[in-house]
């Protein structure tokens, strides 16, 4: 008895020390498989929960492979039970529902770059590995329900994304408009050759569809960038997004200003 209670105890201290290093220094503070324990520590009480975090990133990844994977495949993970894996699911709907509120527009107002960069920044920019994400819209530029989609995870670049899985994906989506980001984890979200080319190419497979492709924005740590503002590349974009700047790169705050504008 004396022996669990210990146990225990040294549980709630190891809970508190990570809880404490997220305080000071935030998720760059967690390695993957820390930022995964604590979340956990919210949805199980009292055991260690190192183990099943370590689990969970072999089985899925990273975060986000975790987050998307249904309940009925979580539970088959050793020590995730019906309660934990429904909270992940919550965890989950809850970001996204954050993310799509700050892109909601009402009707006939068009969606902003800036809104586009917060949603696509909630998404990736914690991400330790490059990855692409879309999001399919309407006529009216609002977002289609399950219009969030993760692409490729990898080195983007157009050898390495199928540019006509994207197309399929939208058309079957029933998209209108499209918008892409991928992530630098550099942090510098300048473009490489290669971002250049498989933009360009991804414009060209949209036009003879009639598929508006509206933005493709890299973002780095504190700063994105935003191909349609840059200004050499106007020949890719048509004029459907509102608010358009002389220069590519934007950073956080003047983001938090631009959205409340």
């Amino acid at each position: 008895m004396a022996a669990k209670e210990k146990s225990g105890n040294s549980s709630l201290g190891h809970r508190k020390r990570l809880r404490d290093r997220y305080a000071r220094g935030g998720l760059s503070a967690l390695s993957d498989y820390e930022v995964v324990e604590l979340m956990l520590t919210f949805f199980i009480p009292r055991i260690d929960v190192k183990p099943i975090a370590k689990d969970l990133i072999k089985k899925y990844k990273n975060l986000r492979g975790i987050i998307e994977t249904p309940p009925e495949e979580l539970i088959k993970t050793n020590g995730i039970g019906e309660s934990a894996a429904i909270s992940i699911k919550f965890f989950k709907d809850c970001i996204t529902l954050a993310a799509l509120n700050d892109l909601e527009v009402s009707e006939g107002i068009l969606p902003t770059i800036s809104k586009l960069i917060k949603f696509f920044r909630s998404k990736i920019a914690s991400e330790k590995h490059e990855v692409l994400e879309m999001v399919c819209l309407d006529a009216k530029l609002r977002i289609i329900p399950d219009g969030s989609v993760r692409l490729f995870e990898g080195s983007v670049t157009s050898a390495n994304v199928d540019i006509r899985k994207i197309i399929e994906i939208a058309i079957k989506k029933g998209a209108s408009s499209i918008a892409i980001a991928h992530n630098h984890p550099s942090g510098d979200p300048s473009p490489s050759f290669e971002d250049v080319r498989f933009t360009r190419k991804l414009s060209e497979a949209c036009k003879p569809i009639n598929l508006n492709f509206i933005e493709h924005i890299i973002v780095g740590r504190n700063v994105c960038f935003s191909f349609r503002r840059d200004g050499r590349f106007d020949d890719l974009y048509d004029d459907s997004l509102e608010e358009s700047r002389p220069r590519g790169r934007m950073n956080v705050a003047e983001q938090k200003e631009s959205v409340a504008e």
